[in-house]
């Protein structure tokens, strides 16, 4: 949201953003990160979670070479290209994107990375979290 680069090298789930004055229904994005090198301390991704209203996407990293996840919506495995009630999932190139057309949320995740874009109109000065 601010343009600077993060570094998140804890063994844990980080809220990336919520919103503070909740005006939408359950609405958050999330990292778990584990430790893929204990002795040194580094964190690697292994879920991004989306949540909005009853839905809770996750795209989960199984293998990074080569690259395979797994996505899970409700705790239920689906296959991409998904859509239901507002959500859609998708993959573009080595992306999965998450897409909350009403909202104007685009998430992607591509195992190592993450984005997030939230219209300014409707999240700004409105967002709390690592972001």
């Amino acid at each position: 949201f601010d343009g600077h680069y993060y570094s998140y090298q804890g063994n844990c789930t980080y809220v990336l953003v919520e919103e503070i004055n909740k005006k939408i229904d359950d609405f958050g994005v999330y990292i778990d990160n584990y430790h893929c090198i204990a002795q040194d301390r580094v964190s690697c991704p292994r879920t991004l979670i989306v949540r909005y209203e009853t839905q809770e996407v996750r795209i989960k990293t199984i293998t990074m070479i080569p690259l395979k996840v797994q996505v899970t919506v409700n705790n239920r495995e689906v296959a991409t290209p998904y859509e239901k009630y507002g959500v859609r999932v998708f993959k573009s190139g080595i992306n999965h994107v998450v897409e909350i057309s009403r909202l104007g949320v685009n998430v992607t995740y591509n195992g190592l990375a993450f984005s997030i874009r939230l219209p300014y109109q409707r999240f700004g000065n409105n967002t709390q979290g690592q972001c």
